[in-house]
């Protein structure tokens, strides 16, 4: 919270010449009598290639009471996106604007494939320059959003069609952005054609190309299922293969 208020302040700063502030003249700062009052994102999670164009992420906050009308520049509400590391500080940010006469503040935030994946996080905040010297905070509210990059498995039980008693070789490729992703858990199941649930069958981890295989014993006809559950850089993936066994 201590960086979120230092950045609001810095740009109350910004503006204190024009307003008629001595450079260097402190900025009293108090929290506001406005609060954000809730706070909701389109997408909390984007999945983008790293070749990928941008994707817009809209933010929509609920204030207590509108900003006041003809508060100087920079009061208002903005969103800020930090990360995905702490080392990497801030991404990019918008300045939310009003929604007709509502107490509702709205913005759009691209967020592209050339950006790292991970976990970013989103700080909508806000603040009222009331005069010279003088600065209102809104304390701020906190949102974790996710760029992850595309995940594609693919799964192929055979031989098929199988006799019963005979082993069965589930095998497939995970790719991730394109490329096969070594050392990934991919969890097996099956689900027999008069069944409604999947059983776990066994976890097949991916070699140095993105391939794995796991051997079973073929019992009854039914579907292979291989999932890959992803992770807070990439996205989750399955694949099915029906087999028949004789």
């Amino acid at each position: 919270m201590t960086a979120v208020r230092n950045r609001v302040l810095a740009a109350l700063l910004a503006v204190a010449p024009a307003a008629g502030l001595l450079i260097g003249a402190p900025v009293l700062a108090a929290d506001s009598d406005i609060v954000i009052k809730s706070v909701t994102v389109s997408h909390d999670t984007v999945v983008l290639g790293s070749t990928a164009g941008c994707r817009n992420v809209t933010f929509t906050a609920v204030l207590s009471a509108p900003i006041p009308a003809g508060s100087p520049a920079p009061s208002g509400v903005r969103v800020d996106i930090e990360g995905p590391l702490s080392r990497d500080g801030h991404l990019r940010g918008r300045s939310l604007t009003r929604v007709g006469e509502t107490t509702t503040y709205r913005a759009t935030v691209p967020l592209c494939g050339t950006d790292r994946s991970g976990r970013y996080l989103a700080v909508v905040s806000g603040g009222v320059y009331s005069g010279p010297g003088q600065a209102e905070y809104l304390d701020p509210e906190f949102i974790d959003i996710f760029i992850k990059r595309p995940a594609r498995l693919t799964l192929n039980a055979s031989p098929e069609p199988v006799r019963k008693g005979e082993k069965i070789t589930a095998k497939g490729l995970l790719r991730v952005d394109g490329k096969g992703y070594a050392a990934a858990k991919v969890k097996i199941w099956f689900r027999a054609n008069d069944a409604t649930n999947w059983t776990y069958k066994g976890t097949a981890t991916t070699n140095a190309k993105g391939v794995y295989s796991k051997r079973f014993t073929a019992a009854r006809s039914g579907v292979w299922k291989a999932v890959y559950a992803g992770d807070g850089k990439r996205s989750g993936a399955a694949a099915g293969d029906a087999v028949k066994v004789g």
